[in-house]
């Protein structure tokens, strides 16, 4: 240690000088304050300061005063020698920012046990100056990292701009990083997707996954593909990327362009709400029917999504459980009832008053979970902004002007009617030639609809009325599974695709099944007198279908899709 004694007698000095340099002490000398004052500002090896109070020119307080206000924060201790017992004089040495006292006439042993204590103190300091150095370092490094990261997730979800006035969304993440996604594409045909979900926990390690659900979100939006395929891809990604405790609860969604169907593939999530806009303002509660994204295996997992006939005028909310769980003061839930006597005012600003009232009612504790909350409003036709139509009428006058008339046909028979992938596998070859492009989603749709009929309630000879209840639901899907297992050569399903060249080109399918049929007349009347009709999904392949006609007992189904947009 380097040592600074100030004395203006000489006996005193080199008294101190052979006390403090038999200890191996390096010593510095100065005769009055202002001597003091200089050393210490041109010395900056100093580590603590021995000072006499009472001097010529300058006397030690003032010193003291001047020494520490030029230090700051750097901690070099002053200890006043002082023969001096007047409380008030050594009340002012305090004040002046002195550390200790030591007596004249000196204790030797006293001195240098008060130096020593003195210079722990000053190690533990400087070790603790050293460790926050460290912590401020790593700071900046984790701050700069923090950026890079927040920009990337910010640019992840914004690389497609959009905006598609029937769509309202609204986030908000507890901290810096959001395990809450919300994601918005158009479809080449003019329709909109949208993804809603939440990550377990919150924070950075939740964000991570949004990442990989970004990007297939993106290309497939991109391929007008079905929503299911979306789910599928999703979940095979995750399972592959998470860790056994962490699972993504999601709600995909597609409105076509002229806002009649609405595709729904919901797993984990709240209920969807559907508010109609009626006199009663009636709620339909969609439930979510799958399991949460990143659990099941690809032969575990069902990416079927359910198609809704939506009504002019109604909204629909898809929201995060941060919502429903946002607790207040006394640890109170905000509750599912709250949400829908909000949704269901007929004003047009619902979704803002919902949020607001969120954020008012947990307003003690601040927010406990990461927030999402879209809202779709049915209005006929979809309307996106001026750039998106340019794009899809760009993309539809390109991908009219070349395609060529084509046809093949296929037969699957016993052990192939097992394979899961059939229809993904006829979508490859069909949805990449020249104009079916822009019509992926419904293609896909009729085929998947068709060729589950085909194998369900054709060769397996399910009864749909199974699915009516929960306990059916289950059943159902057992004897599925049962009476796959049961499948033989006889059994078989053949498939003809053909593409007509013409004014308004259009795809036809036509599929014959092994199965018994059905009474095709009776359904068709109880869907004419708007009875419910169970499993076909009639209604929807009406609706997407140009001409739909059954035959053979019911056996063969011919389905004409119009690809005039």
């Amino acid at each position: 240690m380097k040592l600074l004694v100030v004395d203006d007698h000489e006996y005193n000095r080199e008294l101190l000088s052979f006390i403090l340099e038999d200890e191996g002490y390096d010593v510095v000398y100065a005769e009055n304050g202002e001597e003091a004052c200089e050393q210490a500002r041109n010395d900056s090896d100093i580590n603590l300061i021995l000072m006499d109070v009472t001097m010529p020119v300058m006397d030690g307080i003032e010193a003291t005063r001047i020494i520490k206000e030029e230090y700051g924060e750097k901690l070099v201790p002053i200890i006043f020698v002082t023969a001096l017992d007047d409380s008030e004089v050594l009340a002012k040495c305090l004040d002046a920012g002195g550390d200790d006292f030591v007596p004249k006439p000196i204790n030797e042993s006293i001195l240098l046990a008060k130096i020593k204590a003195h210079a722990r103190t000053q190690e533990i300091y400087r070790n603790l100056e050293k460790a926050n150095e460290r912590l401020q370092y790593h700071k900046k490094v984790m701050d700069r990292e923090h950026l890079i990261v927040e920009r990337i997730f910010e640019r992840g979800g914004n690389r497609v701009k959009t905006d598609c006035l029937n769509v309202k969304k609204y986030t908000s993440p507890m901290s810096m990083f959001n395990g809450d996604i919300i994601l918005e594409a158009p479809s080449p045909t003019g329709g909109i997707y949208n993804l809603v979900g939440d990550f377990t926990g919150h924070g950075l390690a939740a964000s991570i996954g949004t990442l990989p659900v970004t990007e297939i979100f993106y290309r497939l939006s991109e391929q007008q593909v079905n929503i299911g395929l979306f789910a599928k891809e999703i979940n095979k990604s995750l399972v592959d990327l998470l860790p056994g405790n962490m699972f993504f609860c999601c709600a995909i969604t597609y409105l076509d362009s002229k806002g009649k169907t609405l595709s729904l593939w919901a797993g984990g999530m709240n209920d969807v709400l559907r508010v109609l806009n009626n006199a009663e303002r009636e709620i339909i509660k969609v439930p979510s029917e799958h399991m949460p994204l990143g659990i099941l295996k690809e032969e575990e997992f069902d990416e079927t999504p359910l198609s809704i006939e939506v009504t002019q005028g109604e909204r629909i909310y898809i929201y995060s459980d941060g919502i429903n769980e946002a607790t207040n003061e006394k640890d109170e839930e905000f509750g599912l009832e709250r949400i829908e006597a909000i949704v269901r005012q007929d004003k047009d600003n619902c979704m803002q008053i919902l949020i607001d009232e969120v954020h008012d009612y947990q307003s003690g504790d601040g927010q406990s979970d990461d927030i999402s909350l879209i809202e779709i409003t049915i209005d006929k036709p979809v309307h996106v902004d001026k750039k998106t139509q340019e794009k899809i009428d760009i993309l539809e006058r390109d991908n009219s002007s070349e395609a060529f008339a084509w046809n093949f046909s296929m037969k699957l028979q016993g052990e192939e009617l097992r394979i899961n992938s059939i229809v993904d596998q006829l979508m490859v070859f069909v949805g990449g030639i020249q104009g079916v492009e822009l019509h992926r989603e419904k293609i896909f749709t009729i085929v998947s609809e068709l060729y589950s009929n085909s194998l369900e309630h054709g060769v397996l000879g399910l009864k749909s009325s199974l699915k009516d209840t929960a306990d059916g639901f289950s059943q159902y899907y057992k004897l599925r599974k049962e009476n796959l297992e049961k499948v033989g050569k006889e059994d078989f399903i053949d498939l003809e695709f053909c593409f007509c060249k013409s004014d308004s080109n259009s795809i036809i399918l036509k599929i014959t099944d092994s199965g018994k049929g059905f009474d095709f007349e009776h359904t068709m009347k109880r869907l004419a007198e708007n009875e419910d009709s169970h499993g076909r999904g009639l209604p929807l392949l009406y609706d997407l279908c140009s001409s739909l006609e059954y035959s053979s007992q019911g056996r063969t189904v011919t389905a004409e899709y119009s690809l005039k947009l």
